[in-house]
């Protein structure tokens, strides 16, 4: 089923409205030019069907005593008819309405982002009270309360870690593509992901003050925001609209009382309005600038506001965050080692994690193209890794924490054991995508300086950067730690 909220109702009904207000010019125009007596029908039609909203805003501005952008369009295209301009009234009518829609277009694409983030956080958390598990709404929950999150729920809170160990998702909070192992004492966040463990959590931030509310708020704040040019516009029209209005009646009212012909000099006022309105300025500012942010999003650039666009063109330092920006955004087996057992030990994980839905076991699973062996005895140890029997003999693939053994800091590392000990080691890391290094390039060529800013560790930030060719960047970093840098930068 399509869907029904009312956003897309929106949406859909504007696309109409643009759809048949721009039929019907076409027919309008061509019947002109076929010299039909009839062409004036579809032109008003079209002006009807596409100015009804702009007309209703202008009245509804001038009822509050402003004159704006829609009245000094009204006023032109109540001129033009009277005149007798019929095309000329329905294309202005058509345009600016067209104008107005891919404004209405990517203020829903911003919405829709904001409640794509939104829609991370749980509506509900279990509170912990005298030993016995409640659902409350998180709104309810309050600083200090202890709550609990299963394996495979999403945190509905920030807060630390008094119980349990799990490996936490936190991508969409922090950009680590690794999920990160957490245990007593370690900060948890709203909206990221617990993929196994059982934990108990005490809250250190209500939902009004959590990092993903301040995201979400600085996400609409951002959309709000309008370039210099279109602020412009707005106070251009609630001068220069009252000014042209003024001249266009003491146009026609002294010559009328100095005895001048009246039709004359009416339709002298009537011209001066309709030349008067500065159609181009008011339809091609809105349209460049939501042009533009359209043009971008389909290329996967999602502009928060036209102000963002418009300083485009004084950029001198470009900011890029990691995971799916200048890596592929999911895990990549890197290297198995040692490589003369690679194939072996490829099958043997692949048979073990055949049975895991994890991200990690995935990219095992994806990394090896043959048939997998049976596994027998299958055990999973939470958070750690897995073990079972294949062909008689008992394997075992986790992390290096499970053995005793330390990670080499590049990528996600995990090791495979048998009975008699560690048999190999499988890398796993996001993939940095092939594009980098020549978006770097040409920036540099430009004069554009580069940074990559992180949730990431030290040793993946380290790595990644210097395959793309970026010589700043910072690591283990949060959403207000990327946008204090941001603000750091943009006040030198």
């Amino acid at each position: 089923m399509g869907c029904e909220c009312s956003e897309c109702y929106h949406s859909g009904k504007s696309r109409k409205v643009l759809l048949i207000s721009a039929a019907l010019l076409a027919g309008g125009i061509y019947m002109q030019f076929t010299d039909s007596s009839l062409y004036i029908i579809p032109l008003l039609l079209a002006v009807a069907v596409s100015g009804y909203s702009i007309f209703r805003g202008a009245f509804r501005s001038l009822r509050h005593g402003r004159f704006s952008v829609d009245f000094l369009m009204t006023v032109a295209v109540i001129g033009a008819i009277l005149l007798g301009d019929y095309a000329e009234a329905a294309l202005v009518t058509v345009l600016f309405y067209l104008a107005e829609y891919l404004e209405e277009y990517a203020g829903e694409r911003s919405e829709r982002s904001v409640e794509s983030l939104i829609r991370l956080r749980p509506a509900e958390a279990r509170v912990i009270e005298d030993g016995a598990e409640g659902t409350r709404s998180i709104d309810e929950v309050r600083k200090g309360d202890v709550i609990a999150v299963r394996g495979g729920d999403s945190i509905p809170l920030d807060g630390i870690i008094i119980r349990g160990t799990s490996r936490v998702d936190q991508s969409n909070i922090t950009g680590e593509s690794i999920p990160v192992k957490k245990g007593e004492g370690d900060e948890v966040f709203a909206g990221t992901q617990n993929l196994d463990g059982y934990l108990e959590i005490e809250v250190t931030r209500t939902s009004r003050n959590t990092i993903l509310s301040r995201v979400i708020e600085t996400v609409r704040r951002s959309a709000l925001r309008r370039s210099r040019r279109e602020k412009f516009i707005e106070r251009f029209a609630s001068i220069y609209t009252p000014a042209v209005m003024v001249l266009a009646v003491l146009t026609a009212a002294v010559p009328i009382i100095l005895g001048y012909n009246p039709m004359e000099w009416i339709y002298r006022a009537l011209v001066l309005l309709v030349i008067s309105c500065p159609c181009a300025l008011l339809i091609s500012t809105p349209v460049a600038m939501v042009s533009g942010m359209t043009s971008a999003a389909g290329r996967g650039i999602l502009v928060k506001g036209s102000e963002f666009l418009e300083k485009m063109a004084s950029v001198n330092t470009v900011l890029f965050d990691k995971t799916g920006t200048l890596t592929e955004g999911s895990f990549e087996v890197l290297s198995v080692e040692p490589g003369e057992r690679s194939e072996e030990i490829l099958r043997i994980a692949a048979s073990l994690e055949s049975r895991s839905s994890h991200p990690i076991a995935e990219a095992i699973k994806g990394a090896y193209t043959g048939e997998t062996d049976e596994v027998d005895e299958f055990r999973s140890v939470k958070g750690r890794g897995v073990s079972g029997r294949i062909n008689g003999r008992t394997y075992t693939i986790g992390s290096p924490e499970l053995f005793n053994e330390g990670s080499d800091g590049k990528g996600t590392t995990v090791l495979l054991a048998d009975e008699d000990g560690i048999m190999g080691r499988i890398t796993l890391g996001d993939q940095l995508r092939d594009s980098a290094p020549r978006v770097m390039e040409k920036l540099g060529e430009k004069g554009i300086e580069t940074m990559m800013v992180t949730g990431d560790h030290e040793g993946v930030a380290s790595e990644i950067a210097s395959g793309a060719g970026i010589r700043d960047y910072r690591a283990g970093l949060f959403p207000e730690d990327k946008m204090r840098i941001i603000n750091e930068m943009a006040s030198r």
